[in-house]
């Protein structure tokens, strides 16, 4: 009994050091907190005081596609990847080029670079490219965004730093890009009273967002007064009769989406589960003992330990191929949607040097218009689906049938044949299948008592 009492208090001591032990490997380092003056904008002077998230910053020069399918950091024409994109885009800026973007790091050099930039072109398109922004915007008000572009470029230092998000000084998450903040201002939502989780996902939205250039200032403006849907977003534009420009073949007054990674993840199941863009593109890891946040701004499918596997159980590779699957079933509708778009614009063309029906013609553009935007919001969306793969499918579907109509309106318009058309709804659920058929029965019973 006394050598049985001896090994349980043997055990019980080892658990004891080995837990003490263990408490000792993991134990997290006090958060640390520098006092860096404000208006530091430089990711350097940051990284003086955070070695550890400045070291993944540093990863973002790395160009590579390795892990993922439809994205990556390395640098390729969308145009050679997507054909239908220069019939689409004729006209505009994105015809000539149209490139996957590199890391954040490079957000000063490729933006000078761009053939979409010319002479012309306004300081607007700075706005996501540089930390130096917020300030200009302070310095010069409104009239920043209409000033000439190349006017601003000696004043454009840093790309996309750390004090875009951060407060130097308490690194809380805060909201430096004005857009942003005039947007929710606007909507009734305090841009300084989001929640930390909240934060987690608007500090990406300061750029990951559809906007356009508003008013003869040309303010960068978030359309979300009516929503983030597709459906809310083209309604807006419609409300403004908002034009980026006149496509030359189709002659039809054209939106261009931009990046809506914040409006399409809403409603999605990881972000109804509570998920913020930080969650996944940007993991907790281990750092010598020191949980940090991953400053490696690039797929989830590059980290999938870190990031899918906090919650996900599944094998990595099994994970990884799901998502390919829901990517290449995207992939392969747009492609299919967008050679219907393509045809669309043609049939319109045709039509028109035929002399067609203009009335017709014009309802073929009013189609044409809306079917474009469906298709252009998948396409520049930077997820090929994943963020939201029922809406993404729903906005193929749309553009679509909004594209065949068009292509079949243009026709009669220059033949004067209408297609057929067949318009019966469907009660499409159970339930108003059942009513759909006890009210055919009443109508039969009926008809039976009247004969």
């Amino acid at each position: 009994m006394k050598k049985y009492k001896l090994l349980l208090g043997l055990a019980a001591l080892l658990l004891v050091l080995v837990a003490a032990g263990c408490g000792a490997n993991n134990e997290q380092a006090v958060s640390f907190r520098a006092d860096i003056p404000e208006g530091t904008l430089s990711a350097e002077e940051f990284g003086k005081y955070y070695p550890k998230q400045f070291d993944s910053y540093k990863k973002n020069s790395e160009m590579s596609n390795q892990g993922t399918k439809y994205g990556g950091s390395e640098e390729y024409d969308k145009l050679t990847q997507w054909p239908f994109l220069k019939e689409l885009f004729a006209g505009y800026g994105f015809s000539k080029e149209y490139n996957e973007d590199r890391g954040h790091v490079y957000t000063l050099t490729d933006v000078k670079k761009i053939k979409r930039i010319n002479e012309k072109s306004i300081a607007s398109c700075w706005t996501c490219k540089s930390a130096n922004v917020p300030g200009l915007v302070k310095e010069m008000g409104d009239s920043y965004y209409a000033t000439n572009f190349h006017e601003l470029t000696s004043k454009m230092q840093e790309p996309i730093t750390c004090a875009n998000c951060h407060d130097p000084k308490t690194m809380n998450l805060v909201i430096t890009q004005p857009p942003l903040r005039n947007t929710l201002t606007r909507l009734g939502k305090d841009p300084d009273k989001l929640s930390h989780q909240e934060m987690r996902t608007y500090v990406c939205a300061q750029c990951h967002v559809e906007y356009y250039f508003a008013g003869d200032k040309k303010v960068v403006t978030f359309p979300w007064d009516k929503g983030f849907t597709p459906d809310d977003i083209l309604a807006y534009y419609e409300e403004q009769n908002f034009v980026d420009w006149e496509h030359p073949k189709a002659g039809t007054g054209e939106i261009k989406v931009q990046h809506p990674e914040f409006e399409t993840f809403q409603g999605s199941v990881h972000q109804a589960a509570g998920l913020a863009c930080a969650d996944c593109h940007m993991p907790y890891k281990m750092e010598g003992g020191e949980k940090i946040s991953s400053h490696w701004w690039t797929s989830p499918l590059k980290h999938i330990e870190e990031s899918c596997m906090t919650c996900h159980r599944e094998d990595p590779e099994w994970l990884k191929q799901r998502v390919f699957y829901t990517q290449d079933k995207t992939a392969n509708m747009m492609a299919k949607v967008g050679n219907i778009n393509v045809e669309a614009i043609h049939a319109i063309e045709a039509a028109a040097k035929a002399g067609a029906n203009p009335a017709a013609l014009e309802e073929a553009r009013k189609l044409q218009r809306k079917a474009q935007f469906y298709i252009d919001w998948v396409g520049a969306e930077n997820s090929m689906g994943f963020h939201n793969p029922q809406l993404t499918m729903e906005s193929l579907n749309k553009s679509l049938d909004l594209a065949t109509q068009a292509k079949l309106k243009a026709i009669e318009a220059q033949t004067g044949v209408a297609a057929p058309s067949w318009q019966t709804p469907a009660p499409m659920t159970a339930e108003n299948a059942v009513k759909a058929k006890q009210e055919a029965a009443g109508t039969e019973t009926g008809a039976e008592k009247k004969e």
